[in-house]
């Protein structure tokens, strides 16, 4: 009784906060005090969608049956601190409930992901009428990208044995003057100095080491691969756009192998 004393003459915004906090007395006496206005807009959108609800088999009774859930979305996005009339806020309830009720959607809820998504098990039918599961044929770019980077570091673990392997062919201070140069990235000079000479000899031996591991013939299948595989990726406008030619690219892997290697 005592919630029935305190609905009774308050406003919609005192019955909205009441029923947002749970007073269900409060939520039955806001459907009560505005059901001539759910009435009106209700039957506005009824009315305009005249041949949309026929289609549909909607009823006026069927509306109806609405008019408390439309209170009830008001309340739940009401916010009292806003100042907002809760008329406001159950003009838009409204509406949103009608066209669910009638199946009509926007054209950005359509657009929206989860109204656009598909069943992965549904079938799509090939040219030859086999039935494939749409999963099957989706791309799945994060395992994709996850193979890729699985490749890429075994390609690399391959490349560094090959390399410390032809390395270890070389004589001892061109080994020292390749890994300082470039594992290490130090200096002409500083390889100089941790090899007890100036920064042309070092140079020298660097060039040396550079030739002898150029014509290593288990080196040589790291720049074909280069050239085979990348020759057929990155060909398109875009690329081309942001990352030059594929010659260019090719030739820029390949300067960076001979760096390395």
């Amino acid at each position: 009784m005592g919630e029935g004393l305190q609905c009774k003459g308050a406003t919609n915004e005192e019955l909205a906060t009441q029923a947002k906090q749970g007073d269900h007395a409060a939520l039955a006496a806001l459907w009560e005090q505005n059901s001539g206005l759910l009435a009106m807009l209700f039957r506005q959108l009824y009315v305009r969608a005249g041949a949309r609800t026929a289609q549909a088999g909607i009823t006026w009774e069927d509306v109806e049956q609405c008019f408390f859930l439309a209170i009830a979305q008001a309340v739940q996005v009401y916010e009292p601190q806003r100042g907002t009339l809760f008329t406001s806020v159950l003009g838009y309830a409204v509406k949103r409930v009608f066209f669910e009720l009638i199946g009509f959607q926007t054209e950005r809820t359509k657009r929206e992901p989860l109204n656009r998504a598909c069943s992965l098990d549904e079938p799509v039918t090939g040219e030859d009428g086999s039935e494939t599961p749409r999963g099957e044929l989706t791309p799945d770019h994060a395992a994709e990208q996850a193979f890729e980077n699985t490749e890429r570091r075994v390609y690399c673990e391959q490349l560094r044995h090959a390399l410390d392997t032809e390395i270890a062919k070389l004589s001892p201070i061109q080994q020292e003057a390749v890994r300082s140069r470039f594992y290490e990235n130090l200096t002409l000079t500083q390889t100089g100095e941790r090899l007890h000479c100036n920064a042309e000899y070092a140079r020298r031996q660097v060039d040396r080491a550079l030739f002898l591991l150029k014509r290593s013939a288990r080196l040589a299948r790291f720049r074909e691969r280069i050239i085979r595989e990348d020759a057929y990726h990155g060909t398109g406008w875009q690329a081309w756009k942001y990352g030059g030619s594929v010659e260019e690219r090719i030739l820029l892997k390949l300067e960076e192998l001979n760096e390395v290697t």
